[in-house]
């Protein structure tokens, strides 16, 4: 199987998903948790060598690649970056970025492949990803 081939495959299924993965993981408690604790959308381990690394997120670009439930996008906004969104879904984008939108946040949501990132208009001085219990990457 190609890349592209693959790539549209996966495409499909965030988008045949997404609606679903909007009501369990997108309730209004989730995001509330959130903005009451943006720490709360990484593990702790995360968040510690997040706040090691920039210990004030105040006007940094943070990108988040294959952004998914947009939880670390929600909190670095919250915790004063400028964040942008990547996804390869465009229904997991249209989703995030109505809250975004439900809540005042300025937050650049690009569909895209996010192995390619090519749709990024700004560069990020920090790369980070989501959901990954234990890692986050930085490019400063």
């Amino acid at each position: 199987m190609d890349n592209s081939n693959s790539r549209h495959i996966i495409k499909d299924q965030w988008n045949e998903w997404a609606d679903s993965w909007y009501l369990r993981y997108r309730t209004d408690e989730a995001i509330a948790k959130i903005i009451d604790d943006p720490a709360s959308a990484f593990h702790p381990a995360t968040y510690a060598i997040i706040r090691e690394a920039l210990p004030n997120l105040q006007g940094k670009r943070v990108c988040v690649p294959s952004s998914g439930d947009n939880h670390a996008v929600y909190a670095f906004q919250l915790l004063g970056a400028q964040v942008t969104s990547c996804d390869i879904s465009e229904k997991q984008i249209a989703n995030s970025s109505s809250i975004a939108r439900k809540h005042g946040w300025d937050i650049e949501f690009v569909v895209d492949d996010t192995m390619q990132l090519g749709r990024v208009r700004t560069t990020p001085t920090t790369w980070c990803t989501p959901r990954t219990a234990y890692t986050c990457g930085f490019m400063i």
